[in-house]
Protein backbone atom coordinates (compact mmCIF):
# COMPACT_ATOMS: atom_id res chain seq x y z
CA UNK A 1 0.00 0.00 0.00
CA UNK A 2 1.29 3.46 -0.84
CA UNK A 3 1.51 6.39 1.53
CA UNK A 4 -1.53 7.99 -0.08
CA UNK A 5 -3.60 4.86 0.46
CA UNK A 6 -2.52 4.59 4.11
CA UNK A 7 -3.34 8.23 4.63
CA UNK A 8 -6.70 7.70 2.96
CA UNK A 9 -7.49 4.69 5.17
CA UNK A 10 -6.52 6.70 8.23
CA UNK A 11 -8.86 9.47 7.15
CA UNK A 12 -11.72 6.96 6.59
CA UNK A 13 -11.09 5.30 9.99
CA UNK A 14 -11.14 8.73 11.64
CA UNK A 15 -14.38 9.76 9.91
CA UNK A 16 -16.19 6.53 10.84
CA UNK A 17 -14.97 6.81 14.43
CA UNK A 18 -16.12 10.44 14.64
CA UNK A 19 -19.49 9.89 13.04
CA UNK A 20 -20.47 6.44 14.28
CA UNK A 21 -18.26 6.01 17.36
CA UNK A 22 -16.75 2.76 16.06
CA UNK A 23 -13.01 2.18 15.95
CA UNK A 24 -11.76 0.32 12.85
CA UNK A 25 -8.43 -1.42 12.35
CA UNK A 26 -6.54 -1.54 9.06
CA UNK A 27 -7.57 -5.16 8.46
CA UNK A 28 -11.28 -4.50 9.08
CA UNK A 29 -13.62 -5.99 6.39
CA UNK A 30 -15.27 -2.57 5.99
CA UNK A 31 -12.01 -1.24 4.53
CA UNK A 32 -11.96 -4.22 2.17
CA UNK A 33 -15.36 -3.13 0.89
CA UNK A 34 -13.95 0.37 0.45
CA UNK A 35 -10.98 -1.05 -1.49
CA UNK A 36 -13.32 -3.17 -3.65
CA UNK A 37 -15.40 -0.07 -4.35
CA UNK A 38 -12.28 1.83 -5.40
CA UNK A 39 -11.21 -1.02 -7.70
CA UNK A 40 -14.70 -1.26 -9.20
CA UNK A 41 -14.88 2.51 -9.65
CA UNK A 42 -11.47 2.52 -11.34
CA UNK A 43 -12.48 -0.33 -13.68
CA UNK A 44 -15.81 1.33 -14.31
CA UNK A 45 -14.03 4.60 -15.11
CA UNK A 46 -11.75 2.79 -17.59
CA UNK A 47 -14.77 1.05 -19.16
CA UNK A 48 -16.61 4.40 -19.42
CA UNK A 49 -13.55 6.01 -20.98
CA UNK A 50 -13.34 3.15 -23.49
CA UNK A 51 -17.07 3.54 -24.27
CA UNK A 52 -16.64 7.31 -24.65
CA UNK A 53 -13.67 6.80 -26.98
CA UNK A 54 -15.69 4.31 -29.05
CA UNK A 55 -18.64 6.69 -29.09
CA UNK A 56 -16.38 9.58 -30.14
CA UNK A 57 -14.89 7.42 -32.91
CA UNK A 58 -18.36 6.36 -34.10
CA UNK A 59 -19.56 9.95 -33.94
CA UNK A 60 -16.55 11.16 -35.95
CA UNK A 61 -17.10 8.41 -38.54
CA UNK A 62 -20.78 9.35 -38.82
CA UNK A 63 -19.90 13.04 -39.08
CA UNK A 64 -17.40 12.28 -41.84
CA UNK A 65 -20.03 10.17 -43.63
CA UNK A 66 -22.65 12.91 -43.22
CA UNK A 67 -20.21 15.52 -44.52
CA UNK A 68 -19.46 13.41 -47.60
CA UNK A 69 -23.15 12.74 -48.20
CA UNK A 70 -24.02 16.40 -47.73
CA UNK A 71 -21.20 17.47 -50.04
CA UNK A 72 -22.32 15.00 -52.73
CA UNK A 73 -25.91 16.21 -52.39
CA UNK A 74 -24.83 19.86 -52.53
CA UNK A 75 -22.76 19.18 -55.64
CA UNK A 76 -25.67 17.33 -57.21
CA UNK A 77 -28.05 20.20 -56.42
CA UNK A 78 -25.51 22.71 -57.72
CA UNK A 79 -25.13 20.79 -60.99
CA UNK A 80 -28.89 20.44 -61.35
CA UNK A 81 -29.32 24.14 -60.62
CA UNK A 82 -26.61 24.97 -63.16
CA UNK A 83 -28.32 22.82 -65.82
CA UNK A 84 -31.69 24.40 -65.09
CA UNK A 85 -30.18 27.88 -65.18
CA UNK A 86 -28.50 27.08 -68.50
CA UNK A 87 -31.77 25.73 -69.92
CA UNK A 88 -33.65 28.77 -68.64
CA UNK A 89 -31.06 31.09 -70.19
CA UNK A 90 -31.39 29.23 -73.49
CA UNK A 91 -35.20 29.51 -73.35
CA UNK A 92 -35.02 33.23 -72.56
CA UNK A 93 -32.48 33.79 -75.35
CA UNK A 94 -34.62 31.80 -77.79
CA UNK A 95 -37.73 33.80 -76.81
CA UNK A 96 -35.82 37.08 -77.21
CA UNK A 97 -34.47 36.04 -80.60
CA UNK A 98 -37.96 35.00 -81.73
CA UNK A 99 -39.33 38.34 -80.54
CA UNK A 100 -36.57 40.22 -82.37
CA UNK A 101 -37.16 38.09 -85.47
CA UNK A 102 -40.91 38.85 -85.36
CA UNK A 103 -40.23 42.57 -84.91
CA UNK A 104 -37.78 42.60 -87.84
CA UNK A 105 -40.23 40.64 -90.00
CA UNK A 106 -43.05 42.99 -89.00
CA UNK A 107 -40.96 46.07 -89.84
CA UNK A 108 -39.75 44.46 -93.07
CA UNK A 109 -43.34 43.63 -94.12
CA UNK A 110 -44.41 47.18 -93.24
CA UNK A 111 -41.61 48.74 -95.29
CA UNK A 112 -42.26 46.25 -98.10
CA UNK A 113 -45.91 47.39 -98.10
CA UNK A 114 -44.79 51.02 -98.23
CA UNK A 115 -42.40 50.27 -101.09
CA UNK A 116 -45.15 48.35 -102.91
CA UNK A 117 -47.52 51.28 -102.43
CA UNK A 118 -44.89 53.74 -103.69
CA UNK A 119 -44.04 51.54 -106.67
CA UNK A 120 -47.77 51.36 -107.59
CA UNK A 121 -47.92 55.15 -107.29
CA UNK A 122 -44.82 55.51 -109.48
CA UNK A 123 -46.23 53.00 -111.95
CA UNK A 124 -49.51 54.91 -112.10
CA UNK A 125 -47.59 58.17 -112.52
CA UNK A 126 -45.42 56.59 -115.22
CA UNK A 127 -48.54 55.36 -117.07
CA UNK A 128 -50.07 58.83 -116.80
CA UNK A 129 -46.81 60.40 -118.09
CA UNK A 130 -46.70 57.81 -120.88
CA UNK A 131 -50.28 58.57 -121.79
CA UNK A 132 -49.62 62.31 -121.69
CA UNK A 133 -46.49 61.90 -123.77
CA UNK A 134 -48.39 59.77 -126.27
CA UNK A 135 -51.12 62.41 -126.53
CA UNK A 136 -48.48 65.11 -126.92
CA UNK A 137 -46.75 63.07 -129.65
CA UNK A 138 -50.07 62.45 -131.34
CA UNK A 139 -50.83 66.17 -131.14
CA UNK A 140 -47.43 67.04 -132.55
CA UNK A 141 -47.89 64.51 -135.36
CA UNK A 142 -51.34 65.78 -136.06
CA UNK A 143 -50.02 69.32 -136.22
CA UNK A 144 -47.25 68.31 -138.52
CA UNK A 145 -49.69 66.61 -140.80
CA UNK A 146 -51.93 69.61 -140.89
CA UNK A 147 -49.22 71.94 -141.69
Amino acid sequence: MTFDKEEQFSRIIAMIAAKHGIALSEDDPILMVYTLNEILLEENSKAHQLLLNNFRSTLEDNLHHWLQTTEKRANSLSQTNSRHTHQLNEQILKACLESIDQKIESCFNEKLGEISSLSQTFRSAALIYLGATSLFLAAVMFMLLLL
